[in-house]
């Protein structure tokens, strides 16, 4: 099995490059005059029997002397900067510029411009451990080559198809600025290792390419639904000397006074400036607080063929972490893979934009349960105010996380998602005797789900 495999994959792999190179360097008429070659030389052999072979030697003919002239050094002297947004998301048209600049002596034509991204090809054990959503719907034959699970990888890996671009004419020493755009299909970052210039030759059959390398990268977050964060009849929860950083958020101002330092006191409460002005360590004193700390949990642990179920998960994750005001409260978003995550956004605390960026890189864990945020949560239910889980099924560790929170007394809210009509309903059975604040919701209709009374 391992054998076959990575003949498969290096098959793909060349016949990946292959294409690449033959959509950058024929144009659509080189295509169809080599299509006529093709069909000309399979019926037009037999010269005494048909005049096809006359067509074949031209088409031969105009295509060896097109392959000659492309051959002409093609090194146009033009910058290239490009102008993306702060980041894009899943499912919405990203609109661009890109200013182009002719630092030549003489004006340039009938240039067209290709976007370089990094190879998508992912390695061997990526395409074995990896499986397409929704993979174990197709026949033995279809999961056996690879081949779905290997144009997955790449869509997924290249997050956007990105079409060319034909450039206006360059006149000598100016500047110009084009637009274009692309819809991503899947979050993280979008790598870019430069642009392709290409210009046809005389007959218009080839491409002369001009490589311009320029390594840059463009976020793409997660798709995000419209909602209001659940009414979980949250309360200010005690956080002894305050929240570090957090600036007056609770019942009173976290900074007191000054004292002197005492063995065992924290380095970081040192006020350097008296010690500068006095040569004594002088120490700043905190005042506890009460805080509104929601926990916003994800459900990581999801299996390799359930991954348009944790997309979704993702979705929701981040749609929730927008829709939650920094200014009135303090959020954490905890997650485990490898590690335990955890990540805080609140005023002084972080950004939301930096708590949407991890969602848009994270991945699934599918070789632990979600047991693995007992100890964390154990330690932190204490301080929580309310919290939000999103879950990409309902087992045993789902339903000892659940009973773990509510025994902590805090207002929870759980979303859980299933695959299909079917899953939906079997779940909507397991989780009726709980209460109203779960809600299972399917993919595909998240939206509607999520809005739904």
């Amino acid at each position: 099995m391992r054998a076959t495999a990575r003949f498969l994959y290096r098959s793909y792999s060349l016949f990946h490059s292959i294409s690449f190179w033959l959509q950058r360097h024929i144009t659509p008429a080189g295509a169809l005059m080599a299509g006529i070659l093709l069909l000309t030389g399979l019926f037009g052999l037999n010269m005494f029997r048909t005049t096809l072979y006359q067509a074949m030697a031209l088409s031969l003919f105009v295509l060896v002397v097109s392959a000659i002239l492309s051959l002409v050094p093609f090194r146009p002297r033009i910058r290239v900067k490009h102008l993306f947004p702060v980041y894009g998301t899943v499912g919405e048209k990203l609109v661009y510029s890109i200013e182009i600049t002719n630092l030549g002596l003489k004006p340039e034509k009938g240039i067209i411009l290709y976007e370089d991204p990094a190879d998508p090809r992912p390695d061997l054990t990526t395409l074995l451990a990896r499986k397409e959503p929704y993979e174990h719907l197709r026949n033995a034959w279809d999961r056996k080559i690879l081949y779905y699970r290997w144009a997955w990888l790449i869509l997924k890996s290249g997050k956007a198809r990105l079409r060319s671009i034909p450039l206006p004419d360059l006149p000598a020493g100016e500047t110009l600025r084009v637009t274009s755009d692309f819809t991503p299909g899947f979050r993280g970052y979008l790598h870019f290792t430069g642009v392709t210039l290409a210009r046809p030759d005389a007959l218009g059959i080839f491409m002369r390419c001009f490589r311009i390398p320029k390594a840059e990268k463009l976020l793409v977050l997660p798709r995000r639904y419209p909602l209001h964060p659940p009414d979980l009849r949250s309360r200010r929860q005690y956080h002894p000397g305050g929240v570090s950083l957090a600036s007056s958020i609770g019942n009173s101002d976290e900074f007191m006074g000054l004292r002197y330092y005492r063995p065992g006191d924290p380095l970081r409460h040192i006020h350097w400036r008296s010690f500068a002005r006095t040569g004594e360590l002088v120490i700043k004193e905190f005042e506890d607080e009460f805080f509104v700390r929601y926990a916003l949990i994800l459900d990581t642990f999801v299996s390799p063929e359930r991954e348009a179920v944790f997309e979704d998960a993702v979705s929701i994750a981040a749609s929730y972490a927008a829709a939650v005001e920094p200014h009135d409260a303090i959020l954490d978003l905890m997650v485990a893979g490898k590690n335990m995550y955890s990540f805080s956004s609140g005023r002084g605390l972080g950004s939301s934009e930096k708590m949407l960026e991890i969602l848009s890189c994270i991945e699934p864990c599918p070789d632990k349960t979600l047991l693995e945020l007992k100890p964390a949560l154990e330690a932190g239910l204490k301080k929580i105010s309310g919290a939000v889980c999103i879950f990409s099924g309902w087992d045993r560790a789902h339903e000892e996380i659940l009973r773990m929170i509510r025994e902590a007394l805090v207002p929870v809210f759980v979303v859980v998602i299933a695959a299909d009509a079917s899953h939906k309903a079997a779940l909507e059975r397991k989780t009726r005797n709980l209460d109203h604040r779960v809600r299972v919701v399917q993919t595909g209709k998240i939206s509607e789900g999520l809005s739904a009374p």
